[in-house]
């Protein structure tokens, strides 16, 4: 039985083997002969698409290494310890991609498509000097509006409002309703650093946010590295925007202009976060100056700034609200 199982086995087996080499044979033969019968100028942007989709494929490191997803950055990360087999295999898949597309475009052959593509580059080779200004316009336009945060931090323009007028205010009909009113009490400033060797600073803190106009303590004379400010502004806040950072500077009085000593920065949602812990403070008067209702914040490079942030009842809107509501 075994031996007849054996002669069994040795004699289906070459029939097998030549049932699935006439089937790959067969798979082979459709996907050579198969045709798309588009018009030639439909053909022209397929090509054009998959030489895009190639060039696309080899820039795939470069590509994912920008995106959020960490899965993404880490196959970058692994392609970028390996760009010699990457290529290697991308040329590979490529080529075979490009050649079956040639193959299945009945307008269209090998010679023809490198023929094309040497005129595309012969052509933006003669041509390029003619581009040159405009690529690089398009080019600084692009690299002004991505990087346009750091610029402006270099250029020291990062706290400023150029433009009072965003697409946000579209949706509110230009009305001041979107802003709510709230107050900055500053308290102290400590260990700040010394602006000049053979003088006292002369401190005064200094508030930018959003469209408000800038806002200033009165000047501290002789305060040193430490100064007790004990005042209060109003500020007009829009938690829902994201651009809306403030700027808290303390400055250094000279005899011409100023000097930055330190400075923080608050995203609105640090901002509602010192507000809500501000809320909650105990405001009684006998307690109003305590370390236990304000914040402490270090200022950059030095120092530490001590504040609050309270809303504050805006009378005008409200009596704004009930003529409204009674017309």
């Amino acid at each position: 039985l075994a031996q007849a199982l054996g002669r069994g086995r040795d004699g289906g087996s070459p029939a097998r083997r030549a049932a699935g080499a006439a089937m790959a044979k067969s798979i082979f033969h459709s996907i050579m002969d198969f045709r798309l019968n588009i018009d030639p100028e439909f053909q022209g942007w397929v090509l054009l698409f998959a030489t895009m989709t190639a060039i696309w494929l080899f820039c795939m490191p470069c590509y994912c290494a920008g995106l959020s997803s960490s899965m993404a950055r880490r196959f970058a990360s692994a392609m970028n310890k390996r760009l010699l087999v990457f290529y290697a295999f991308m040329l590979v898949v490529n080529g075979a991609l490009m050649f079956l597309i040639i193959t299945w475009l009945p307008d269209w052959d090998y010679a023809d498509y490198i023929a094309c593509c040497l005129a595309v580059v012969k052509w933006m080779g003669k041509n390029i000097s003619k581009f040159v200004s405009s690529i690089v316009i398009i080019v600084a336009f692009f690299i002004a509006v991505i990087f346009k945060d750091r610029i402006a931090l270099m250029l020291g323009l990062d706290h400023h409002t150029i433009f009072r007028c965003k697409i946000r205010d579209c949706f509110y009909g230009w009305s001041p309703s979107r802003f709510r009113a709230i107050e900055m009490v500053i308290w102290k400033v400590e260990d700040l650093t010394s602006a000049d060797v053979f003088s006292a600073n002369n401190v005064f803190v200094e508030v930018y946010m959003g469209y408000n106009e800038a806002m200033k303590t009165r000047v501290h004379n002789n305060a040193g590295s430490a100064c007790s400010i004990k005042e209060t502004l109003q500020l007009n806040f829009d938690e829902d925007d994201d651009e809306e950072h403030l700027f808290i500077f303390v400055k250094n009085q000279k005899v011409m202009g100023s000097a930055t000593l330190g400075r923080v920065e608050l995203r609105p949602d640090m901002v509602a976060e010192v507000e809500r812990k501000g809320r909650e403070a105990l405001l009684d008067p006998a307690h109003k100056w305590e370390e236990r209702n304000f914040v402490q914040k270090k200022l950059i490079p030095r120092g530490t700034i001590w504040f609050r942030l309270s809303p504050v009842a805006d009378e005008d809107n409200e009596g704004l609200m009930k003529t409204l509501g009674s017309c």
